[in-house]
């Protein structure tokens, strides 16, 4: 008899590895880290320290990404949270206001609000990423609220009501809706719509009322049943890289810069549903050429065959990575191909790296390099795991390439990213240099 093992939730994890710690002056309390700040960071409120933080991330990804439960959660994080010395009531200052408070940390009640609360949030973004994969197909979505007796009685004004996918009103009502909502969305094609005589539901007004944020003085308008900072879509807000395109394009064409975005936005869609990584090269609006990697071998896509299938014009290429890597050496050596103007990889986190030609050939600068890296890395981060290591390493390649006019280097990370790279800033810039 064959088993059959669940599938690990892709784009869930890929948005939750995504997200960086949250700035320490934003973690006191929890209208300090706000709305769309949670799509890109993770917090806690009152984990003032990384450590702790870091140890409550550690063991909620091996819950989503090997399906664990929430008594499991709890079971293996509260050890860790007691010796961290971070569980019970304890006074701590708020940092906003100097007050010194006595506040709550750790506690098994705590534990399941994040746990539920992250769970929710993660799959909720997976899923608006094949949403936004599949609307051609599917390009209604159902509001349904579950029929149990704990529902919010204020998210019955949304139950049944069908809207177009990218209808504005899924940035503020797309579930959760709130801490323990139970609230989804199905999709729903053409053929449903008229085989049950269902129509787009008209506009509602959402009733939003004036609310403040007592921790910065911001007043927004909230939406009738939904708590304050549950009105966004953190999905739509992680898959939206059009700013981070907009980083690693200065001075480019407005309307080049907006078509490659949207291709490098469709690349990411469609790498995170294959798996495997895919290549663009493009010259010109009307002229693309599309490379899948081969199955198995998933991490590596044919360059040399994508340009030699357009003219004699300069192209760029756009690299959908599997991993949150940066621009690695085989990206890099495509510059020295005359007709390449630029390459930009792109992660399933949704980092940018975009490199194009200098006024220096690249010769051998990688061997003297990597033994000089591979030194001082050992040396200086000896528990950093090789993934860690590779990152770093080829982003100080990457600047020092820049330094040396190899290359012009631009990028714009993730909150992932970008911590990993302040925490060996130092290392990072020796190795440049």
């Amino acid at each position: 008899m064959i088993t059959l093992e669940p599938l690990p939730p892709r784009d869930a994890i890929a948005f939750w590895r995504s997200k960086g710690l949250a700035p320490q002056l934003n973690r006191f309390d929890y209208r300090d880290h706000w709305r769309e700040d949670h799509a890109r960071d993770f917090v806690v409120a009152k984990a003032m320290r990384d450590d702790v933080l870091e140890t409550i991330r550690a063991q909620f990804d091996c819950s989503l990404s090997e399906g664990r439960t929430l008594a499991q959660f709890q079971a293996d994080l509260k050890p860790e949270l007691v010796k961290a010395g971070w569980w019970g009531r304890a006074l701590m200052d708020d940092p906003l206001t100097g007050e010194t408070q006595e506040v709550q940390l750790g506690s098994m009640r705590r534990l399941r609000t994040i746990f539920d609360t992250n769970m929710r949030t993660a799959h909720a973004a997976g899923h608006w990423a094949r949403i936004e994969r599949t609307k051609k197909a599917f390009p209604y979505l159902h509001y349904i609220q579950i029929e149990r007796p704990s529902k919010r009685h204020d998210h019955e004004r949304y139950h049944d009501k069908i809207w177009r996918v990218d209808d504005p009103i899924w940035r503020r009502i797309y579930p959760p809706n709130g801490y323990f909502c139970g609230c989804t969305v199905i999709q729903r094609t053409e053929g449903w719509m008229k085989r049950n005589g269902r129509s787009v539901s008209d506009p509602i007004d959402l009733e939003e009322q004036p609310w403040t944020n007592k921790r910065t003085g911001e007043e927004q308008l909230v939406a009738k049943g939904i708590p304050p900072g549950f009105d966004s879509n953190p999905g739509a807000a992680w898959l939206d890289i059009r700013d981070r395109v907009a980083e690693v394009m200065p001075g480019a064409d407005p309307e080049d810069r907006a078509r490659i975005g949207g291709i490098v936005q469709a690349m990411r869609l469609r790498q995170t549903s294959l798996g495997r990584e895919s290549l663009v090269v493009t010259d010109a609006p009307d002229r693309v050429v599309l490379k899948d990697a081969d199955p198995e071998t998933p991490d590596r896509v044919s360059v040399d065959a994508a340009l030699t299938e357009l003219g004699a014009g300069r192209a760029d290429l756009l690299h959908s990575h599997q991993t949150e890597t940066p621009l690695s050496l085989q990206d890099l050596r495509v510059l020295g191909n005359p007709r390449a103007g630029s390459i930009l990889a792109v992660s399933p986190g949704g980092s940018n790296w975009r490199a194009r030609p200098g006024k220096e050939l690249l010769g051998a600068h990688p061997p003297a390099f990597a033994h000089r890296a591979i030194g001082l890395l050992a040396a200086e981060a000896p528990d950093l795991d090789q993934v860690d290591r590779d990152h770093v390493s080829l982003h100080a390649f990457a600047l020092y390439l820049e330094r040396r006019g190899v290359i012009r280097y631009d990028f714009s990370i993730t909150g992932r990213m970008r911590d990993l790279f302040a925490r060996f800033a130092s290392l990072i810039e020796r190795l440049s240099s």
